[in-house]
């Protein structure tokens, strides 16, 4: 049975809006206020970083998963597919925003033997997929790290090695 999970669009209609606004201010600037020279690379070069900023929000839009018996399957613009006998380690880390650990959010990591998949949890689904994956890990005798232990423990899953 193949399972399907996707960013929704409120997930990204932040980072969305973020880089468009950016990208239009510093162009909007470079445009009207004509700049000195050395200012002129500056404003080029943050207008470039609001640009990449708003592609990754398109890229992680477009980007679906898939979970089956053969593996899991990032497609989309950066499509990447690891089948379960390249499973090297899984990695759950979380990023918090506040100083008593609360808020932030989770990412997780799943490296096969050519490449990795990285996968925020603002994804619909996020904690079933990280739990599937985990079971598959354990199967595979895939090690966690303390790290990844408590983070799945904190999840509500208990993995046991």
């Amino acid at each position: 049975m193949t399972r399907n999970f996707r960013y929704p669009f409120g997930a990204v209609a932040t980072e969305l809006a973020q880089g468009a606004a950016g990208s239009v201010v510093t162009v909007g600037v470079l445009q009207f206020a004509q700049p000195a020279g050395p200012l002129i690379w500056v404003l080029a070069a943050v207008a470039g970083l609001f640009l990449v900023y708003f592609a990754r929000a398109v890229v992680r839009y477009l980007t679906r998963f898939e979970l089956d018996e053969r593996g899991i399957r990032a497609l989309g613009p950066l499509a990447r597919d690891i089948a379960w006998p390249d499973l090297r380690a899984l990695r759950l880390d979380h990023y918090t925003t506040r100083s008593d650990r609360s808020g932030g959010w989770m990412q997780l990591v799943v490296r096969g033997a050519r490449g990795s998949i990285r996968i925020d949890s603002s994804l619909t689904g996020f904690d079933a997929l990280a739990v599937a994956l985990a079971e598959e890990a354990r199967r595979r005798d895939c090690a966690f790290d303390a790290s990844t232990r408590a983070n799945y423990r904190a999840l509500g899953f208990t993995p046991n090695d």
